[in-house]
Parts: C-alpha cells; sequence; structure tokens
C-alpha cells in the first residue's frame, strides 16, 4: 500500500465522522474519532485482540474507555457491512486514497495495485506496518491523553497548542527533563525576596546562600535581613542586593512594602521560623509566601524557645501559631520534623525537601587540597586522631557533653594522641559566653588545656587537648582535617554539618533525635547516640579511634547516602518546582504601600465622564452633528470647555454645563467606582474633592451628593468634600485631570495626573491613565 500525504494539521480532520454524518465532533471526542478511523486499517483478528487490550485498560483511565467504545464501534461497523464515506477518507488523508474499505476483505485490500498517483511516492520502511492515520495523529493523540490524565484546563492547553504551532517553535531545543526546562531563565517570574533571620554564618543563613546560588540564574532575586552581618558580602558576590530592614521600627511594614514595592517583589521566602512575622505581614498584603522551617520546637513548648532559648522579644506562640496558619507553603527538611507541627497548618500547605549540599564545591576542594597540609596549617600532625565538632557554640549544639566526652577518652582510656576542635564560637549573647565558659571549666575538671584559637601563636597551634575557634566563614578544611565528626546536639532538626561530614566520608557521631535518623542509620554511616550522653559518645567514637577499617567504611557509606538523598540539583529542582507554582500575587498586593495614606480624588473626568453627557447635550442644544461634537471635545487642547470653540458658542457652552440633571445623571468611567471600593477596603482613606463650576456653583454641588449617593452608595457621602480651593485639603494623592492644581496654601498632597487630552503635554508628574492601573502606578508617586 501506498503510503498517504499528510497535510500539515490533518489530524485536526479526524473530526469528521464516517458515513454520511460528517458533523464536527464536541473536543471531547476528537481522540474517539481518531481512533475509529486508526482501527478501520486492521483486521478482525486484530481488533478483537486490541479490544482485549483495551478492555484491560478500562478501570485504568478515562483514555482506556475511550479506546473501548471506539473498539466496538467498529466492530458494529464491519458488522452493518457499512465503511467510512470516501469523502471523509478523502478528507482525512489530504485528498489521497489510502483508508482501508471495511467492506473488503483484508487481502483484496493487499493485492490492490499503486494507481499512477500513488506510484511514485516513497515506499514504506522495511518491516514497519504503515498506519495512515495512528502515525498521522500519533503527537496529537498522545499530548490529548497527557491532558487528560493530568485534567489540564481548556485555558492551559490551548496556551500549549499556541506555543507548539508557533512557527519559531523548535522541539529540538527543548531539554530532555523538567528540571532542565524549570532551570531556564523566565522574564515572567516575580522577583523572589529571600528573607533571613540574620546575616550571621550559620546553617540555616548557608542554606539561604545555597538557594540564592541555585536560583540566581533563572530566578530574579533580592535579600532582606533585619540586620547586617559577615554574610552580607557572600551575598553580595552573587551579584544581590541586600537590605537591611528593622523590623522593631514602628513604620517596619510601610517600610518594607515600600521596598518591596521598589524591587517589584511578587514572592517571599521567609527563613526559620523567628521569620514569623514576616509570613504574616505577606499574608497582610496578599502576597504568596514560602516559609523554610528550620526549627524543632515542640508545640507546647514554643513561647520558650522564642522567648528563652532564642531571646525573641517580637514573636510569641500566638504569633507563631498565626503564621503557620496563614503561610501559603511551609517547607521542612524532614518528615519528624513536618509532623512536629501537625494541626499548625493546612496539610496541603506543607512538604518536606531535604536539604542538599553543593557537592561540586565540595569535590573540587577535595582534590585540590592536601589533607596533611590542611592539619598542618591548623597544628596537627599525622599522629593526631582529630575529633570535631562544628556549629554555633551554645547549650542546644551540646559541645559541653563532646567535651566531657573527649575528656574522659583522653584521660579514662588512654586515647592520648585524641584532640578535639570545636568551630563557632561567638561572644554575642549572655548565655552563649557563659556556654564557652563551661566548656572550659569541663577541661578543667579532667585536668586538660583547653585553649581559645585566636589566642595561641603559630608554635602553639593543636598543642591543647581542646581548641575552640570563632566562627568561620570557610569550614570545608575542618572536615578534610578531622577523623571524627560529632553533632550531639540536645535540639536539632538535621544539619548540614551532617551531610557535609558524610561527603567528606568522615563518620559521624550523632544524637539520636529529630530527623537525624532519616539521614544516617546507626552502624552504617555513623552512630546514632542519646541525646545529653557524654559516656555514649565517648564509647561510640572509642570505637571508630580503635578501628581504621570501620572508619573507612563508614565513611564510604555516608558519601553513598549524600549522593542517593542530600544531592544538591535535587533540592534546587524541588524550590525551582515550588516556585513555579505558587500562587500569583493578587493585584492588591500592589496597593500595600497605600494602606493608611489619604488618597484625594476629583470627581469630573477622573471619576465620571463629564466631557460625555457634555457632548450628548450640546448636540442636542445646537442640532450639530454628534460625531463632529466628539471630535473637537474630545480632542480638545484646553481645560476650561468654553475655551475650545469659537467665542461666539461661549454662552452656549455655559448654558449646557448649568442645564438641570447634568452633573446629577453623570455616568462613570469604567472602573473607577470599583477601584475607589478596592482602595477603601485595602485601608486607603479615599475622599472625594471637587470643585463645583462657578456657573452654577449651588445646583452643581446638590447634584453632586445626588450623583455620589447614586453610584458610591450613602456611605461615600461622607467622603465628598467640595472646594474651589484643594490645596486647603490635606492629602498623600490627589487624582485630579487638570493640568494645575494650585490654590493659596503650600499642596500637602501628591498630584497624579487622570490622563485627558488637554493634559498630554503636562510632563514631571505620574500619570494614570485609565482606572485598570491605579494598584500599579499610584505606589510609583510616593
Amino acid at each position: 500500500m501506498a503510503p498517504i500525504v499528510k497535510s500539515g494539521n490533518s489530524w485536526k480532520n479526524l473530526l469528521l465522522l464516517n458515513s454520511g454524518n460528517e458533523r464536527l465532533l464536541d473536543e471531547e471526542d476528537i481522540d474517539f474519532a481518531s481512533d475509529v478511523y486508526a482501527l478501520a486499517q486492521i483486521t478482525t483478528d486484530e481488533l478483537l485482540n486490541s479490544w482485549k487490550v483495551f478492555t484491560a485498560l478500562k478501570d485504568e483511565s478515562y483514555q482506556g474507555r475511550r479506546l473501548e467504545n471506539a473498539a466496538w464501534r467498529l466492530q458494529a461497523m464491519q458488522k452493518l457491512g457499512r465503511p467510512a464515506s470516501s469523502e471523509a477518507t478523502s478528507k482525512i488523508t489530504g485528498g489521497r486514497c489510502g483508508l482501508k474499505d471495511m467492506s473488503e476483505p483484508a487481502h483484496a485490500q493487499q493485492d490492490t495495485p499503486a494507481t499512477s498517483e500513488t506510484a511514485s511516492e516513497p515506499e514504506p520502511e522495511e518491516g514497519k506496518e504503515l498506519h495512515p492515520i495512528l502515525d498521522d495523529s500519533w503527537a496529537a493523540k498522545h499530548l490529548l491523553g497527557v491532558c487528560l490524565k493530568n485534567k489540564l484546563s481548556n485555558e492551559t492547553v490551548r496556551e500549549i497548542l499556541q506555543v507548539i504551532q508557533d512557527r519559531d517553535f523548535r522541539p529540538s531545543d527543548l531539554p530532555s527533563a523538567p528540571e532542565q526546562l524549570r532551570a531556564l531563565h523566565h522574564s515572567q517570574r516575580p522577583v523572589l525576596a529571600i528573607f533571613t533571620h540574620s546575616l550571621e554564618r550559620n546553617g540555616a543563613n548557608n542554606f539561604c546562600l545555597y538557594i540564592a546560588r541555585l536560583l540566581k540564574n533563572n530566578q530574579p532575586l533580592t535579600i532582606f535581613s533585619p540586620k547586617a552581618g559577615p554574610m552580607q558580602e557572600d551575598f553580595e558576590k552573587l551579584g544581590l542586593e541586600v537590605t537591611i530592614v528593622d523590623t522593631t521600627s514602628p513604620s517596619f511594614l510601610e517600610d518594607l512594602s515600600t521596598a518591596l514595592l521598589l524591587r517589584r517583589v511578587g514572592l517571599l521566602l521567609a527563613n526559620t521560623i523567628m521569620r514569623c512575622d514576616i509570613i504574616l505581614m505577606a499574608a497582610e498584603l496578599k502576597m504568596p509566601s514560602v516559609w523554610v522551617i528550620h526549627e524543632s520546637w515542640p508545640q507546647d513548648q514554643l513561647d520558650h524557645y522564642a522567648k528563652e532559648v532564642f531571646m525573641c522579644k517580637d514573636i510569641n506562640s500566638t504569633v507563631i501559631r498565626k503564621a503557620f496558619a496563614a503561610a501559603s507553603r511551609i517547607v521542612f527538611p524532614s518528615d519528624m520534623q513536618r509532623h512536629l507541627y501537625d494541626g499548625m497548618f493546612k496539610p496541603e500547605a506543607g512538604l518536606t525537601v531535604y536539604n542538599g549540599i553543593p557537592l561540586q564545591q565540595l569535590d573540587h576542594f577535595k582534590q585540590t587540597q592536601d589533607r596533611r597540609q590542611v592539619r598542618a596549617a591548623l597544628g596537627y600532625t599525622d599522629k593526631d586522631f582529630l575529633v570535631l565538632h562544628l556549629g554555633t557554640v551554645c547549650s542546644r549544639k551540646g559541645q559541653v557533653f563532646s567535651a566531657t566526652a573527649c575528656a574522659k577518652l583522653i584521660k579514662e582510656n588512654g586515647c592520648q594522641n585524641l584532640k578535639q576542635l570545636i568551630v563557632g564560637a561567638r561572644y554575642i549573647r549572655e548565655h552563649e559566653i557563659k556556654y564557652i565558659d563551661q566548656i572550659f571549666q569541663v577541661a578543667s575538671s579532667y585536668g586538660l588545656s583547653c585553649r581559645r584559637f585566636e589566642d595561641l601563636c603559630p608554635e602553639e597551634l593543636g598543642q591543647s587537648d581542646i581548641t575552640i575557634m570563632d566562627i568561620q566563614a570557610a569550614v570545608l578544611r575542618f572536615y578534610m582535617a578531622a577523623d571524627v565528626v560529632l553533632v550531639p546536639s540536645l535540639n536539632e532538626v538535621l544539619p548540614l554539618v551532617i551531610c557535609e561530614s558524610m561527603a567528606f566520608e568522615r563518620p559521624v557521631v550523632c544524637s539520636k533525635i529529630d530527623a537525624i535518623p532519616e539521614a544516617l542509620t546507626d552502624g552504617v554511616e555513623g552512630f546514632l547516640v542519646p541525646a545529653g550522653n557524654a559516656d555514649a559518645i565517648r564509647d561510640a567514637v572509642l570505637r571508630l579511634y580503635q578501628s581504621p577499617e570501620l572508619r573507612t567504611q563508614m565513611g564510604a557509606a555516608g558519601r553513598d547516602r549524600v549522593l542517593k538523598q542530600f544531592s544538591y540539583g535535587r533540592m534546587g529542582e524541588r524550590y525551582r518546582e515550588l516556585l513555579d507554582n505558587a500562587p500569583a500575587p493578587a493585584e492588591v498586593l500592589k496597593s500595600g504601600i497605600l494602606k493608611g495614606k489619604t488618597v484625594l480624588v476629583d470627581m469630573d473626568n477622573t471619576i465620571v465622564d463629564w466631557d460625555g453627557e457634555f457632548i450628548r447635550r450640546y448636540a442636542r442644544f445646537t442640532d450639530q452633528d454628534t460625531a463632529e461634537i466628539e471630535r473637537l471635545v474630545g480632542n480638545r487642547k484646553h481645560f476650561e470647555i468654553e475655551q475650545n470653540f469659537d467665542s461666539s458658542q461661549h454662552q452656549k457652552v455655559l448654558e449646557v454645563v448649568a442645564s438641570p440633571g447634568f452633573y446629577e445623571c453623570l455616568q462613570p468611567i469604567p472602573g473607577a467606582v470599583e477601584a475607589l471600593h478596592a482602595m477603601v477596603a485595602e485601608g486607603v482613606d479615599v475622599k472625594l474633592v471637587t470643585a463645583p463650576h462657578p456657573s452654577c456653583a449651588g445646583n452643581c454641588a446638590r447634584e453632586k451628593f445626588i450623583s455620589v449617593e447614586r453610584l458610591f452608595g450613602t456611605a461615600f457621602l461622607e467622603r465628598l468634600i467640595i472646594t474651589r480651593d484643594k490645596t486647603h485639603v490635606q492629602g498623600d494623592l490627589l487624582i485630579d485631570d487638570k493640568p494645575r492644581v494650585t490654590g493659596s496654601m503650600r499642596a500637602s498632597w501628591e498630584h497624579v495626573l487622570f490622563s485627558q487630552s488637554y493634559n498630554h503635554g503636562m510632563e514631571g508628574k505620574t500619570r494614570l491613565s485609565s482606572w485598570a492601573e491605579w494598584a500599579d502606578v499610584l505606589p510609583r508617586a510616593f
């Protein structure tokens, strides 16, 4: 059989039905019709076999039920001896007859010689059976199947088809995986503002830095923090702007709204539970938010951790609970932690994304650095057995217990070459300073030396039994130098230190708390010990001390675990998907900066169509052609209406303006009434400030009251101010069509021009062209 020549959109022709009833199908019948014609190409035996397959699919998909129906329909056609009409066949095949006549035996069809019209066409590839209609509709049919399976809306399908049908669409340019597609830059992505709880160097803030590195090439980013710190430089090196905002200021929300508007932020990512204030702010602005929770605070101890452990003055359990209920999406780095907060958030809002680590960066360090030299720079020799405890020195990290364990190993177990390095001391909070003193006391009680690294001269490095070092920006050297890493925290979620240690193939001894067991299996990648148990830590480290083979085995297992579970790329893919699927910012977000402001709004040719009513009345009054009056008034150059007419017509113009009912029946400009109601709903103090026309001041004022009540309701009458001098009215903005609004006082407001033909030449002022743009335009006036 000669192949059928396809037309460019021939799959669309499958909408045609057979045998004389060639109506167009509904959208949902497209696939049904294509199946009828595709199945017409096969024998009865093949049909029955196909029917069995289709029936097996019946309960699995809507697509399967449709295919079964198609098979039954074709069987009925065969039984009735009713073939597909030749006219439909011709339309489907682009004018060439290639569809088998269902009334003919299969062997007769196969023996039919090619006509002169088809003889010159190339034969199909050897061994490849050609099903013309099936082949012709293959892409469309499968696309429809995907749309049905995923329940895509007609609007989504329409946009997909528009992209595919675009003449510049090149399938060869498509990436092969969804994460590659999501990684592409796209101008329609909103600016993402990342809020850190500080800019100190710690794990939570390092997470923000990781996310920024992952997203910066395809996601517009800006960074906010309540106070400056050393990590500001890290973000700025990525080319990101860092803004410091004072969350304790009375004008914090107003100041932040202004900053968000200037940076065109449309999505917020708040890091740590201490940024619950940002989540509540986002909810108030109706801006979508993503809240990343690193902490594991029991629900009955929220106040304790907020007030006593983290010394947060402005948050408490009530505020935290409100934020959990308000967040658009909440990301937890472990399943355990997500369940810890069950009941505080909508189930569909929470998801687990394991934190990834930048293996490429770590591996580059491993390949380019010599371990012996790294250890020597810290003062340690090949003979030293170095136990590392990395993390902010504070009670919840458990350094006192690790120091006690190491002291016992040296004094009681004879591990004379064991040295402990504690990295992460800071001297800011009183309770942290006292905790550092406790570590010194532990060492002293066992007769061991404990020194601050920064106080040592070069020849003293590595000589102390326990060394305490300040917080460091670059930490990879410590993993390389270590033999064992300790993470004996009392309260933790899933610290990156564990993953980074395993990436360096270092065995880890961790507390068996919170989500740590999700990252490490006891006896495989390291050991899990009871929290706060120095003897358990000692026993685990002793086993590793005594067995280099065990250290090597656990290190290799840890590396494998990282590759499978804590991929940096996988984390980025999950966050990219999460941000791309975030709800669009509500339009009222743009007006957040206006909350609490006073906006004065003129009426004539700003809220109501003054010109439109004038044109109608003047045409009736003078019997002039309405179209001619529209051209004159619609393109007028002068604000005062009479100045646009010949002086001989001035009196007639003013008589029309003063005619009874003129101001009472003025119709609203599209969107004006809705815009003013929306402003009021968003907390804007709206005032209608209008001047009565001097030709009919009293009647004009009375009719304006009637007009406002008709358009806005009785309550809006309290917002109406009638005055000839608008400079006496206090406000932040005045929206007015008059090119220059002057008076006897210096105006307190900023003039926003409502565009009309007679003010087009006015420059240097914010301009509102239509009420549909108010939420975008008005904030810029500030």
